[in-house]
């Protein structure tokens, strides 16, 4: 049976609940295993911040955006999208749904009627793109985060003063930041390291292997490997040789024991759970449900 479910470890907080019109809604999101995310819009803007782990989305014209940890994306205003093939993958994620143009939208707010519209035209000028979160939205969002999870039941005026500070101060400093370039340290050495994982995906891959083919210690990859692409070396080649298998069981007939050998895994059982992690189903599931949708309906 398919035990692909709807999120856990979700937290909702609406604007009207701390009294900030700019803003419809705060949102965190923690999972370690797959959930399904299906077709919807927005009638705001809609910034996801990905804290750890990665997660993509397709929308309707056929774009798609891959957005992992320490990184963010704007999603535009009535723009149908959903999790890529309705999975959304592990992850830690942080949202805010907004709209400069809101009635009342600078009640509680520090910004200017004019700073409202330069909000509006520069969010509608950068989305559908991962940009890096800095180290300071990084601070602003982690605590944002927490102080949505932790939301009161009652009316707690502190609560909601800090609410709207971090909700203001986050979404104007991400647009700061869409279009600022933010320096990225040990490129070269995580490059070197995302090569090799693309390369011995299929082969053993034991991390101090990896760290060589670097030539960084195995504490400061995964310290680069972390700050650059949001997941330690093990989640990507994970991610990446799931990737993989689900490519070999749509295109081919080769049985499921076969793929995991294919795909760098050590057992056909090994294989099947840290598929369903990350796929939200079985191989099994997965290659039948594809077949199904590629058989002409009578």
């Amino acid at each position: 049976m398919d035990r692909l479910t709807q999120p856990r470890g979700e937290h909702r907080v609406r604007g009207e609940a701390f009294d900030l019109p700019l803003v419809e809604q705060v949102s965190t999101f923690h999972s370690l295993h797959a959930a399904r995310i299906t077709w919807h819009a927005h009638h705001r803007f809609e910034l996801i911040f990905v804290r750890d782990g990665a997660t993509s989305y397709e929308f309707r014209d056929g774009r798609t955006v891959e957005v992992a940890g320490a990184r963010f994306v704007v999603l535009p205003p009535r723009h149908t999208h959903r999790a890529l093939h309705d999975v959304r993958t592990p992850a830690s994620l942080c949202g805010v749904i907004f709209d400069p143009r809101a009635a009342g939208a600078r009640r509680h707010t520090p910004f200017t009627a004019r700073d409202l519209a330069w909000l509006a035209r520069h969010y509608e000028a950068h989305t559908l793109e991962a940009h890096p979160m800095g180290a300071d939205l990084r601070r602003q969002v982690d605590a944002l985060d927490r102080l949505a999870q932790n939301w009161p039941a009652h009316h707690d005026a502190a609560a909601a003063a800090e609410l709207r500070l971090l909700a203001c101060a986050i979404i104007f400093e991400a647009a700061r930041q869409l279009t600022g370039a933010r320096p990225v340290q040990g490129k070269r050495a995580v490059d070197a390291a995302l090569t090799h994982l693309q390369a011995h995906f299929h082969e053993p891959l034991p991390m101090a292997d990896l760290a060589r083919a670097t030539g960084c210690s195995r504490a400061r990859l995964f310290q680069l490997f972390k700050e650059n692409t949001g997941l330690t070396p093990n989640d990507y080649l994970q991610r990446l040789r799931v990737n993989k298998a689900r490519d070999l069981l749509v295109h081919s007939t080769r049985s499921i024991t076969d793929v995991a050998f294919a795909t760098g895994f050590s057992s056909s059982q090994y294989f099947s759970k840290v598929f369903r992690k990350y796929d939200g189903t079985t191989p099994t599931v997965a290659r039948e449900r594809q077949a199904k949708s590629r058989t002409p309906q009578r």
